[in-house]
C-alpha cells in the first residue's frame, strides 16, 4: 500500500488519500452509491469480477473522511504485450500527433485508469469531493503508482463529466480523442413515455408496432440458463460475421461471469419471425437496464428487421415498464436506428497522459 496523504477538506474535515490492492475492504453500498452511471458494467460485484482476469494487476486510489468513502479511481496494470481488446488500443484512438509523447501506444507503456472492460468508465466521486481541490490528491496518488512503473495513463470510454473533472485535476495535461456516442432512452420505460417523443418518433414506433404485427414477431424473456446452447450459436455467428472472431464457448463464458456477478440480473430477450430468429441480451441492475448485444440470424428482410426492432427498443421497454425501471441504455452501435426510436447520446471520450507528463503531475504527491 502507498504512503497516506491527508488534506483538509471542506468543513474542517480530513481527507485521506492511499491505495488498496482490492476493493475487498471497501464497502459495496458505499461504492455502488458514489455513481451509478456506468450501470451495471461499473457496479461494484462487476469491478471485484475482473480482480479475477489475470491478463491485468489491479489498484485503486480511494479517498475516504474516517468511515466514508469519497472517492475511488481503479487502476488496470496490463501485463501481457497485446491489447485483451483492441478497443482499449491508444493506436486505434483519433489522438492528435505527439499525444504518447513517442512513448508508443503498446500495453506495457501505460496503466489504464477507471475501466479496462464493457467501453465505459464510471465517476466513482462523491459530490462533496467533486466540487473541492481533494480530487487532486486521488489523481496525483494514481499518477504516483504509474510512474513508478515509468507509464503513462490512459482513460478509457469516459462520459463528459468525469473528463471534466480530470481536466481540471490534471490541470489540462490529457490529451483528448471522442470514442463514440452512447445510446440513452431515459423517458421511454414512463407510463406516458412515448408521449413525451415528438411526432417524428411516435410514428417511427407506429410503424414499429405495425411490421411486428404483420411479421407476426413472436417473443418471449427468458433466463440465460433456458436459452444458453442456442442464445450462444446466434451470438457467435452473428459477431463473426461481422467480422469480430467470436466462439459459441467464448459466449458462454462471457456470460457465465454475468450470472454470477451479485446485485445484476441476466435477462435474455427472443424473436422469431419467418424464418428469422434473434436474441438480446440485457442487464438488469437497480433501475437501470442495459441491452448488451443483439444478435440475429438470417438476411435483410421484413421478418429480420420486424426482429430487430422489437429486440433494440420495444421489449426491453415493455419489460422495464413492467418492472419500474428507470433508465435504458442502448450501447455506442446503431446510432442512426436508436435515434429514429427517441434516444438520445452521450459522448465517450479517450484520454492520455504520456508517461513524461504522468512523473510530472505525480511529482505534486
Amino acid at each position: 500500500m502507498a504512503r497516506d496523504n491527508q488534506t483538509a477538506g471542506q468543513g474542517g474535515s480530513t481527507v485521506s488519500v492511499d491505495l488498496i490492492p482490492s476493493l475487498g475492504p471497501v464497502d459495496a453500498g458505499q461504492f455502488d452509491g458514489l455513481d451509478g452511471s456506468a450501470g451495471a458494467s461499473g457496479c461494484y460485484h462487476r469491478m471485484v469480477q475482473r480482480e479475477f482476469d489475470g491478463r491485468w494487476r489491479m489498484q485503486y486510489a480511494r479517498a475516504t473522511d474516517g468511515e466514508r468513502l469519497l472517492a475511488v479511481l481503479p487502476l488496470y496494470t496490463p501485463r501481457g504485450r497485446f491489447w485483451a481488446n483492441p478497443a482499449y488500443d491508444p493506436a486505434r484512438w483519433p489522438l492528435p500527433a505527439g499525444a504518447t509523447d513517442g512513448a508508443g501506444t503498446d500495453p506495457g507503456s501505460y496503466v489504464l485508469v477507471g475501466g479496462n472492460a464493457d467501453l465505459r468508465s464510471a465517476t466513482y466521486v462523491s459530490g462533496s469531493l467533486r466540487d473541492g481541490p481533494s480530487f487532486e490528491q486521488v489523481l496525483t496518488a494514481a499518477a504516483s503508482a504509474a510512474a513508478a512503473d515509468d507509464r503513462g495513463m490512459l482513460f478509457p470510454y469516459v462520459y463528459r463529466e468525469l473528463r471534466d473533472l480530470l481536466d481540471r485535476s490534471s490541470g489540462g495535461r490529457i490529451v483528448w480523442a471522442p470514442l463514440g456516442r452512447e445510446a440513452h432512452f431515459v423517458d421511454a420505460m414512463a407510463d406516458d413515455g412515448e408521449q413525451r417523443y415528438g411526432s417524428r418518433v411516435r410514428r417511427v414506433l407506429r410503424r414499429d408496432r405495425n411490421l411486428m404485427e404483420q411479421q407476426q414477431v413472436a417473443t418471449a424473456v427468458r433466463s440465460w440458463p433456458e436459452v444458453a446452447h442456442t442464445a450462444a450459436e446466434v451470438i457467435a455467428r452473428h459477431n463473426t460475421g461481422k467480422g469480430i472472431p467470436d466462439h459459441p464457448e467464448f459466449v458462454r463464458m462471457r456470460y457465465a461471469e454475468w450470472l454470477d456477478c451479485e446485485s445484476v440480473e441476466l435477462v435474455v430477450f427472443t424473436a422469431r419471425a419467418g424464418g428469422v430468429e434473434g436474441v438480446a441480451t440485457a442487464l438488469r441492475w437497480r433501475d437501470q437496464l442495459d441491452v448488451h448485444e443483439i444478435a440475429l440470424t438470417g438476411e435483410e428482410s421484413p421478418d429480420r428487421l420486424a426482429a430487430y426492432v422489437s429486440l433494440l427498443f420495444h421489449q426491453p421497454v415493455r419489460f422495464g415498464r413492467t418492472h419500474g425501471l428507470k433508465h435504458l441504455r442502448g450501447g455506442l452501435k446503431a446510432a442512426t436506428a436508436k435515434g429514429m426510436r427517441g434516444a438520445a447520446f452521450k459522448e465517450l471520450h479517450g484520454g492520455i497522459l504520456s508517461a513524461s507528463a504522468t512523473r510530472e503531475l505525480a511529482s505534486r504527491l
